[in-house]
């Protein structure tokens, strides 16, 4: 006798039709399950409220885009893909539901919009399988050129650029830790390959000219309206680049637009103040790499007049790190010790000899 009674069934004359016929329903039932099992978690009422529940986030830009009514896998799964493919993607989706249930997922997800950035799962043909470009006609914003074919033949997809297309973020994330993607479409992104300068590496490691003919018509206004408010130049500026000097950067070769005005790094690096270090204001002023009168350009009560905002720092008492300077008001009988010791040239690196004079006129000595 079969240790096994399902073989003895189909072993026995009597019984075999019957157990045939079990097996192919049995068969069936689980082909009709599965088929129905894989259209269900493909759909997007699925993504939205299954084991994607924490890509709340994700699912609302999703519906805010062009694309809400696109199936996910329309998308997310290779174009023409065999049903091998489609089935490995399932298999890989389980970790995915691991993670959302046993709560060890982490937000944002596709932080720095790693899927946008992988010609792997995001090639060209992704979005070319709908959006012909060869019969679509290309309507960039007024006053932008875009030359598709030269980006592709330097290896740059689509979602390099598009990649908030069918996730449009026009919103603030309501899951607790996540975070709105960044928008390639702006400006900012186009210089991770464009530059002014071509001898530094870009972010995505090409080295596009960055020249404003290049992507603008001619007739364009290049300048942002930033730079057009009242009071921009010369506070403005400043604060602007304070806070984001890469958006400066853009525009302006730091080496020639910055340190043509400032002669001097700018925003001012962090030991600008330590007058132990080489790099400091002092040790500038000394070496001769910076005049007093480029400070004042900026810092100036009043035009080429630098004397007060040093006194901010310089005059509240004596500082033997900066001696020149150190001079505490009502007691002119510190200043001449550190004549004797520097010579009177160290006083001239911020004073005019003129105001020595305003004291020291007719050989008058004290």
């Amino acid at each position: 006798m079969s240790r096994l009674p399902l073989l003895a069934g189909f072993r026995d004359p009597i019984r075999r039709p019957r157990y045939i016929i079990w097996s192919g329903v049995a068969v069936l039932l689980l082909v009709v399950v599965m088929i129905v099992a894989l259209g269900v978690t493909s759909s997007r009422w699925f993504c939205a409220n299954g084991c994607h529940k924490v890509q709340d986030d994700t699912i609302i830009a999703y519906s805010h885009s062009s694309h809400d009514k696109v199936s996910c896998i329309a998308c997310h799964m290779p174009v023409n893909s065999s049903p091998i493919q489609f089935m490995l993607h399932k298999v890989e989706a389980l970790g995915e539901l691991y993670l959302t249930v046993t709560n060890q997922y982490e937000l944002p997800l596709n932080e720095g919009d790693e899927l946008a950035l992988n010609k792997t799962k995001m090639p060209a043909e992704q979005c070319t399988q709908c959006h012909d470009l060869a019969h679509r006609k290309i309507t960039p914003s007024s006053g932008i050129i875009i030359n598709h074919d030269i980006h592709a033949k330097n290896g740059i997809t689509c979602t390099f650029c598009h990649n908030r297309v069918a996730h449009k973020e026009d919103f603030k994330p309501t899951l607790p830790g996540d975070e709105k993607h960044g928008d390639f479409m702006k400006m900012e992104a186009c210089f991770r390959c464009h530059t002014l300068t071509p001898d530094k590496k870009t972010e995505l490691g090409l080295k596009a000219t960055g020249q404003c003919s290049a992507c603008h018509t001619a007739g364009f206004e290049l300048k942002p309206p930033s730079h057009l408010e009242a009071g921009f130049f010369p506070k403005g500026h400043g604060q602007l680049a304070k806070a984001d000097k890469k958006y400066c950067l853009m525009c302006h070769n730091e080496q020639q637009f910055c340190y043509g005005c400032h002669a001097l790094p700018m925003p001012h690096p962090a030991d600008f103040k330590d007058p132990k270090s080489p790099d400091s204001h002092s040790a500038l002023l000394k070496a001769g790499k910076v005049q007093a009168s480029v400070c004042a350009k900026c810092h100036a009560t009043k035009r080429g007049d630098t004397t007060e905002f040093c006194s901010n720092c310089h005059h509240k008492g004596s500082d033997p790190n900066v001696p020149w300077v150190s001079l505490t008001p009502g007691a002119p009988s510190q200043h001449p010790n550190i004549v004797r010791q520097t010579g009177a040239q160290a006083c001239f690196k911020c004073h005019d000899p003129v105001f020595c004079a305003h004291c020291h006129v007719e050989g008058i000595k004290r």
